[in-house]
């Protein structure tokens, strides 16, 4: 072979040894890209019909509820105010109304005056429930909802609640669908009608691309309703052409190594994940302490420990960017970790001076998947010689979504001596049921309700059911967001026993919170100065 044709061989392999691992990676890059799509979109289907389960199963239980309490004026103001306390058990639930037949009569959201005929339904269903969507209720023109009867009595709902998801991106679309008439009950986003008439109904998931869009459909368990998720097919063409103008440039093995390596020590450092995993090896975080009042007698009884990010260039990270992405990056339980280990450290020996005082640690849903929180807490407080009640847990309803976890690990905590408070009630994040399945010791009131009271805003109603409810639980309570002394005489007057807030003193160091105890040993009025706990510790 002469030299022209060695030439043209070395080039020939090379070329080859060039493509072949390029064309191999854009093929795997092209599958992977298609099936990580695909089970993504699965699991947004399954979501939207978990979500419809537990909405179906709170209204079979709250029209229950309502067949089975006593007889009275059918659609009185009694029976509304029966029906209006019942909603606010339930989370999937907007309001209660009476029906005769097709015909509404009476309804929580609104003073109705007139019957309201809604026409023909849907269904029912195996289990009885008849069904009318696009609803329009005529004191509510620009709020369009789905009515649920069965019997008398019916839900009112937001029709697209199931496919509200918060970890949804913004480019997937989703459909909750009847099966027998292939027809859409609610719809985020792009759904074509022509996707739903694909579908036979024959109880198997289905999977296909169309007119550019990636899309599945998977029924319900009864086969009656079924969920749909698309998203364009653009976004595995995005993923092939990223990982392609990585290789093209680089081309053989060694290239991609060296490209995956670059990638990883990069995605590390800058990817969010990276950047709280490099906080909590430099030890950024920090703690603010916002002290907790006794309403009866002024006295400073703890505080809530709220964790803060502070970076090495002096930027402060709001809790609510940070913890999110915590969350996320499965970083949360580290977190809580090294806030525990912050209030050990900080607050011991004051803890140990006054069995009284208490120092309030939120706990995360991860937190209440395994032991480990609730041993951690255990082991420090044992070895700071502090009692148990110096501590006490909040957690919040996305702590409690399963509850085969989470409440062995509530029974520990609270077999342990520490105390367990549920946070955010009231605010779509928790209802009564959860307040019936948990052995709890308090109830937060949360600041959106305590910023109506002593004014005429329809919710301020909504608070005094709250306390009421607390109270007939035997839960104590604790109202945040207090920031003036009306709020504060009103909630002491309804017998809320401790209140939070910017009246009293906003988050401040462990230090500030020592000279703030001192200044508040309790006055028998349960006033506190205002003007020196607002302005005296701004922490900011």
């Amino acid at each position: 072979m002469n030299k022209l044709g060695v030439l043209l061989l070395a080039c020939t392999v090379g070329l080859l040894a060039l493509l072949a691992p390029l064309s191999l990676s854009l093929y795997l890059a092209q599958k992977q890209g298609r099936e990580a799509v695909m089970s993504s979109l699965h699991e947004v289907a399954n979501d939207v019909l978990e979500r419809a389960r537990l909405q179906r199963a709170q209204i079979n239980a709250a029209i229950s509820q309502l067949n089975q309490q006593p007889p009275q004026a059918f659609c009185s103001s009694q029976q509304l105010q029966d029906m209006h306390r019942l909603v606010l058990g339930y989370r999937y639930i907007v309001g209660m109304a009476g029906m005769a037949g097709s015909t509404l009569l009476c309804n929580t959201l609104q003073a109705q005056t007139e019957p309201l005929a809604l026409g023909a339904f849907s269904g029912p269903d195996p289990s009885g429930l008849r069904f009318w969507n696009k609803v329009q209720l005529p004191g509510l023109p620009d709020q369009v909802f789905a009515v649920v009867a069965r019997d008398n009595y019916a839900a009112i709902i937001h029709p697209d609640f199931a496919l509200d998801l918060l970890n949804q991106q913004s480019s997937v679309s989703s459909a909750f669908l009847q099966t027998r008439l292939r027809s859409i009950i609610g719809q985020r986003g792009v759904v074509k009608e022509q996707w739903v008439q694909r579908y036979s109904g024959d109880g198997k998931a289905l999977e296909f691309e169309d007119d550019g869009y990636f899309v599945v459909i998977v029924p319900a368990s009864n086969s009656e309703t079924a969920a749909l998720a698309a998203q364009s097919s653009s976004v595995v063409a995005e993923r092939v052409r990223r990982l392609a103008l990585i290789i093209a440039p680089l081309g053989l093995v060694l290239g991609l190594l060296l490209a995956a390596l670059v990638a990883y020590l990069a995605r590390r450092r800058l990817s969010l994940k990276g950047e709280l995993q490099a906080a909590l090896e430099r030890d950024e975080f920090f703690i603010e302490y916002q002290p907790i009042i006794d309403l009866h007698n002024g006295r400073c009884v703890g505080a809530e420990a709220l964790a803060r990010w502070r970076t090495q260039g002096g930027k402060l990270i709001s809790p609510s960017v940070f913890i999110p992405m915590a969350e996320a990056n499965g970083l949360i339980q580290r977190i809580t970790a090294r806030v525990m280990e912050i209030v050990v450290r900080d607050a011991a020996e004051l803890l140990r001076a006054d069995e009284r005082l208490h120092i309030a640690i939120n706990l995360s849903s991860e937190d209440l998947k395994t032991q480990d929180a609730e041993q951690r807490l255990k082991k420090l407080s044992e070895e700071a010689g502090m009692g148990p009640r110096s501590l006490m847990v909040e957690i919040t309803e996305r702590g409690l979504m399963d509850p085969d976890k989470s409440r062995a690990v509530l029974l520990a905590v609270r077999a342990n001596g520490f105390q367990v408070a549920i946070d955010d009630f009231g605010t779509g994040h928790s209802s009564l049921s959860y307040l019936a399945t948990y052995e709890l010791d308090y109830l937060k009131i949360d600041k959106m309700f305590v910023d109506t009271l002593g004014t005429d805003a329809p919710t301020s109603l909504v608070t005094m059911h709250i306390i009421e409810l607390a109270r007939s639980l035997g839960l104590q309570m604790i109202a945040e967001g207090v920031e003036n002394p009306l709020q504060r005489d009103i909630l002491r007057k309804h017998g809320v026993q401790y209140a939070q807030g910017w009246l009293f003193g906003r988050p401040m160091s462990i230090q500030q919170l020592r000279e703030f105890i001192d200044q508040h040993p309790g006055d028998g009025t349960g006033d506190v100065a205002e003007s020196q706990a607002a302005g005296g510790f701004n922490a900011g």
